[in-house]
């Protein structure tokens, strides 16, 4: 029995969803003794992605969560693809922004890592032997199936945790204080940027422009006006 069970985990098919259930146990273990708390960038991030993906989201946001700057705008280079499907589509998808993303990772480590044991699990009982071309369609389906799992997990687990007491900024006052733009652009579908509340502290919110052209990075912008529904913010040039 032992045997066996050896041979289906370390099989070359199930070896890479082998290795995430294995860092998920590692993370799991990091998580319990305390060693896998977030970091500034970690937080920003997350706040970043809860500010235009969470319409559930708080109408007050943290304003320490931007307090590294640097980092937010590297991440802001990363993340931004100028289109619509871009990689912060994908982090709020697997569940980026709804809870600690080391705790996203775990879950969604440990779901991928199942669902491709028990795909190939399938595939096994339907061939005498494993067709290598399944490989393909079973990751991408357990990849997909992870991530709906981790998002869903991790949106119950953010409305669970008690709310962070920091100094916060409401979302509308920050409407009439001006920023640049960090994102390549700053057009009507999309657009991030950076302002300072009336403390002087940096933060990162989303925005779009209406009946104007794009805005280029690196613009002097002013917010204009705050939707509450879509959580963010119309933004013009600054002339």
């Amino acid at each position: 029995m032992l045997t066996e069970t050896w041979s289906f985990i370390t099989a070359w098919y199930n070896l890479p969803f082998s290795i995430l259930l294995f860092l998920c146990l590692i993370l799991t273990g990091l998580q319990l003794v305390g060693l896998g708390g977030e970091q500034d960038s970690d937080v920003d991030l997350d706040s970043d992605l809860d500010t235009d993906f969470d319409a559930d989201a708080d109408a007050d946001f943290d304003a320490d969560s931007d307090l590294d700057g640097d980092s937010s705008l590297d991440q802001a280079d990363d993340l931004d693809t100028g289109s619509g499907f871009s990689a912060l589509n994908i982090l709020a998808f697997i569940g980026v922004g709804k809870a600690p993303l080391f705790v996203v990772l775990i879950i969604l480590f440990g779901a991928v890592g199942i669902l491709g044991w028990v795909f190939n699990s399938l595939v096994e009982s339907l061939f005498a032997s494993y067709p290598s071309l399944v490989i393909a369609p079973v990751g991408l389906l357990s990849f997909l199936g992870g991530g709906l799992i981790s998002s869903r997990v991790a949106r119950f687990i953010g409305r669970a945790l008690p709310p962070v007491s920091t100094t916060a900024t409401a979302m509308k006052d920050l409407v009439g204080r001006s920023g640049v733009v960090l994102s390549r652009q700053l057009d009507n579908n999309y657009g991030l940027v950076r302002v300072r509340d009336k403390g002087g502290m940096p933060i990162n919110v989303f925005a779009v422009v209406q009946s104007e052209e794009p805005i280029p990075q690196d613009s002097e912008i002013v917010l204009v006006s705050f939707d509450p529904e879509e959580k963010r913010y119309t933004a013009t040039r600054l002339s």
